[in-house]
Order: C-alpha cells, then sequence, then structure tokens
C-alpha cells in the first residue's frame, strides 16, 4: 500500500493561477479548467508513483509559528490581492471530493511530515509529493514534481537536522523568518553544517549566532520557524504542538 501526502497548497494555487487572466476589462476565471486541471495532475502522479490513494494535506488559517514570530510569512499570506480568486474554490474541491487533512494551527507541510513519520495513521508507505525544500527537514521519503529526476528522495534523520540547522543558519526571505543575519549559504558555517554529526551541529549553530551578537534563544526562534513537523512534535492527546527545542538533536535515533 503506498499513499502519496499532496501539498495541496501548491497544487491549488497553481490550478488556479493558470486558469485566471487579467485583462484591461477585468479578471477572468475558469472553476471548471481548474479543477480538471488538479484532478489530472493528481493522476497523472498517482500513475507515475504507482500509488494506490492519494490524501489532500491542506493548510489552516491560523499558524502556531504566528505565535513563535508575528512577522512569520507576513510577505505572503497576509497578502489577500495576490491570491487567484479561484484558490479558495480549488482548496474546497480538494477537502470535500479527496481523503483529505486540515488542522488548527498547521500547515499543510506540518501535516505531511506528521502523518508521513506516525506509523499508524496512514498504513503502510507514505511519500510526500511537494516542491517545498522545506520538507527535507523531516525525516521521510520526498518527491519533488519538479525534479522528476531525482527519484523519491529517502530522507535520513542526520540529513533532515543538517537541512534543518542550515536553514536556521541561512534563514528564509519567502517564509519571513532571517536566520543569523548577513550569514549566507556561502559561508563557512553553512557549508560545513553537512558534514558534522548530530552532536556538533548546535554548537556550529550557536557559535554562527554569537559571531553576530545574538543568542541560543535567537537561534531557537529560528530553528523552530525552520522545522517541519514530524509526529514526534505534535501531542495528539491535547491536540497541540510541542516546539522543537536542542534535545531533538540528541534523539535522532528516535526520528526527527
Amino acid at each position: 500500500m503506498r499513499t502519496l501526502l499532496f501539498d495541496s497548497d501548491i497544487f491549488a494555487f497553481k490550478a488556479a493561477a493558470i486558469n485566471e487572466v487579467n485583462t484591461p476589462f477585468g479578471k477572468y476565471s475558469w472553476e471548471e479548467s481548474a479543477l480538471q486541471d488538479i484532478d489530472i495532475r493528481i493522476d497523472e502522479l498517482m500513475v507515475e508513483l504507482q500509488a494506490d490513494e492519494a490524501v489532500m494535506c491542506l493548510t489552516h488559517k491560523d499558524n502556531f509559528r504566528y505565535k513563535v514570530l508575528a512577522s512569520y510569512k507576513g510577505n505572503r499570506n497576509r497578502d489577500e490581492k495576490s491570491r487567484p480568486e479561484l484558490l479558495p474554490r480549488v482548496k474546497n474541491y480538494l477537502a470535500t471530493e479527496y481523503r483529505s487533512y486540515i488542522r488548527p494551527y498547521l500547515e499543510a507541510d506540518d501535516i505531511m511530515g506528521i502523518l508521513a513519520t506516525h506509523p499508524k495513521l496512514i498504513a503502510g508507505e507514505k511519500i510526500i509529493v511537494s516542491e517545498d525544500k522545506d520538507m527535507r527537514t523531516v525525516a521521510a521519503p520526498v518527491y519533488n514534481p519538479r525534479h522528476p529526476e531525482l527519484g523519491i528522495q529517502h530522507i535520513t534523520p542526520l540529513e533532515a537536522a543538517q537541512f534543518h540547522m542550515w536553514q536556521v543558519i541561512v534563514g528564509d526571505a519567502t517564509d519571513g523568518y532571517t536566520g543569523c543575519p548577513r550569514i549566507g549559504p556561502a559561508s563557512v558555517y553553512a557549508e560545513d553544517i553537512y558534514k558534522l554529526d548530530a552532536e556538533d551541529l548546535w554548537d556550529s549553530v550557536i557559535e554562527a549566532y554569537a559571531s553576530k551578537g545574538l543568542t541560543e534563544e535567537d537561534a531557537i526562534i529560528q530553528a523552530r520557524l525552520a522545522k517541519i513537523l514530524s509526529s514526534q512534535f505534535y501531542d495528539f492527546k491535547n491536540k497541540v504542538v510541542e516546539l522543537w527545542t536542542p534535545l531533538a538533536l540528541q534523539l535522532l535515533d528516535q526520528g526527527y
């Protein structure tokens, strides 16, 4: 049994945007065409990856990361004018016509990460289907439909932790968090991350932040924004997020 966990936010946005045209006389949208396009794309990927079931993962309007940093995704999520007008209808279609998950305070990324790493919520093999590089912070199989030549990437806990720490250092302007200011991807700190074992990762991050006059607490805020949740970071009984701490790097044998 193979289940594909779709990043439905991305698929819905693309289908809605492609079927929307701005003209001097107004904006025109074709809902039927958008829904047909997204059905075709899902079917193509189901065949391509020889999957048995599709699950749509969708972002809730609230987000636990806003409480970690109020400006998170402030340049994107709160700009309603930039969104295709069909987007809500396409998302509703995915939520009602397919097996779907949407949960309070979680992004689609988090839902994919939780479902992919939980041993019982979905039986059998689970594969995350997303173009978002942030999914590499989860130790799970990931398929990027923009780069089919890479195939299904099986991210190990160490690889997930290394990419997570890289994100903590360099930040992500798209998602509205800075990482360590004035330290970019070409810095020694960023380049060395992939050479380090789990026990050395956090010390290197703290050193990078200290070099810019910042504290471990500053780094932890960035780490909580950058980490896509896996099942170990969610309290299922109380339905709340368990925020990332450096202790997770010492427990990689339990996943990431």
